[in-house]
């Protein structure tokens, strides 16, 4: 009897087993590519090897994204490497597009280091996913895949094909005669457009323009480490344009938004900024080595969006380099919607951070505060305390995040004026990690040193923060 049981009970386990294993494979193929979808195309291709069933179905996926990253780790250790890993992935792109059988993409991405070299292969990729009436297409070319690449060596989008011919950029590559056979102009295949995203990839204003004035659905455009964007103006209340990110194009003289619906703004080119009639701008990042620049940009340039802001960001290398009384008593503009506030700055040795409180003063509806402070090393002050020179009640200020290596007295003088003026504050968040991300593994030094700073954060820092606020030392 108990040999019976044991028998059944084996059957009706090796059945479940078995309709476990199936079941997925019992879907229906649109499901399935679907879901192969949202992988990378490494791992889709990857499934192949399952059963007979999965061998093509990777093929017809409509999310091409070309994901790099472990080669790209491999060069930022080796950079001996880099020039093989190049061919490696070329021929892996070039190769993987054609087996594709998909009509249509919802997404084209490509992420590696290359430069104008790999021209040729490149055309014919954004050919491709035109063809296909691509959605998201993203070209990021980064040297390194992290850093902007000079200029003279960065790929350049071929304005040709979009039939704009040499008239858009003097130094695009205009095909020879025996390239027109494989590559024609793409028409109307890239009115399906709805994000477009160019890092260290030359492409002119006159290109930009065309995308936005020929393609309906187009919400975002990101564009950084361009060499040959001189001069763009995003005009008109038409455009679908919502976001926009215009970053270390340092050849920009004129940047205009006009007349349009635009939500967001992130760029490098501040003074060379002309805004009006921008009603649904709320969230504006401005980045300048100089920080009388960003001042200025603030008083001048952001005038007439100043009052509806609701995000601001400011990034520069030089706060600290303006007296500490005149940025304290400095009078900013009334921010008076102002929910969200980040400062990434470079920190120095015994220099203040109260500076940046005449910003909070500005901003009475002031929800969050994020201090981003980028250093190589501890940067640790040996100063006494000191108090700020004006005191307001932030009577909406809930969370306070602080990145960046402990630095002592500058750390606690600014704790302090929250503990004293922010009536509302939940939560002091502290964070030794460098907010800036890197591919490089971390020096073991550098770990020891933010384990250092997390114990003199936690020491210096929970004898002032009272028990009814949250203190995080992640």
């Amino acid at each position: 009897m108990a040999k019976r049981l044991h028998s059944f009970a084996l059957n009706k386990c090796q059945k479940r087993v078995c309709i476990a294993k199936d079941r997925i494979s019992q879907l229906p193929d649109e499901v399935l590519v679907h879901i192969l979808s949202f992988l990378t195309v490494e791992e889709a291709a990857n499934t192949s090897v399952l059963s007979r069933r999965w061998l093509s179905l990777w093929r017809y996926i409509d999310r091409l994204d070309f994901d790099a990253t472990k080669p790209l780790d491999k060069v930022a250790l080796q950079p001996k490497l880099r020039k093989r890993q190049m061919k490696k992935y070329l021929r892996w792109v070039s190769c993987t597009l054609q087996m594709c059988k998909g009509q249509r993409l919802d997404q084209f991405r490509v992420c590696f280091d290359l430069n104008k070299f790999a021209r040729h292969e490149i055309d014919k990729w954004i050919e491709f996913a035109f063809s296909r009436n691509v959605q998201r297409l993203e070209l990021d070319l980064l040297k390194g895949g992290e850093h902007i690449r000079n200029f003279g060596y960065c790929y350049t989008f071929p304005a040709w094909l979009l039939g704009l011919g040499d008239s858009a950029d003097s130094s695009s590559y205009i095909p020879h005669s025996n390239d027109l056979q494989i590559l024609s102009p793409v028409k109307q295949n890239f009115k399906s457009l709805k994000v477009l995203l160019f890092k260290s990839v030359n492409v002119t204003g006159k290109v930009l323009e065309f995308f936005l004035h020929n393609c309906p659905f187009l919400e975002t455009m990101a564009v950084h480490g361009s060499g040959t964007l001189v001069n763009l103006e995003v005009v008109g209340p038409s455009l679908k344009l919502r976001h926009l990110e215009i970053q270390y194009c340092y050849k920009v003289e004129s940047l205009k938004i006009c007349d349009t619906n635009l939500v967001t703004l992130r760029t490098s080119v501040g003074t060379k900024l002309l805004l009006k009639n921008v009603p649904m701008l709320v969230e504006v990042k401005i980045s300048s080595a100089a920080f009388n620049h960003i001042l200025n940009d603030i008083s001048s340039c952001l005038s007439c969006v100043i009052s509806q802001l609701v995000v601001l960001h400011l990034t520069t290398h030089s706060w600290f380099k303006l007296s500490q009384e005149k940025l304290e008593h400095y009078n900013f503009p009334q921010l008076t919607k102002l929910k969200k506030f980040v400062l990434t700055t470079c920190g120095q040795k015994d220099r203040s951070l109260l500076g940046c409180t005449s910003i909070i003063r500005a901003a009475p509806q002031l929800k969050e505060f994020e201090l981003q402070l980028i250093s190589g090393c501890s940067v640790q002050t040996v100063r006494e305390c000191r108090k700020a020179a004006i005191k307001c009640r932030l009577h909406h200020l809930k969370v306070v995040k602080l990145w960046g290596f402990y630095s002592g007295a500058a750390h606690v003088e600014l704790v302090r004026y929250f503990l004293e003026n922010a009536i509302a504050l939940e939560k002091i968040i502290f964070d030794p990690r460098t907010p800036m991300p890197t591919r490089f593994p971390l020096d073991p030094l550098f770990v020891k040193k933010a384990q250092t700073a997390r114990n003199l954060a936690k020491l210096h820092l929970e004898g002032e923060v009272p028990p009814d606020i949250e203190l995080v030392i992640l």
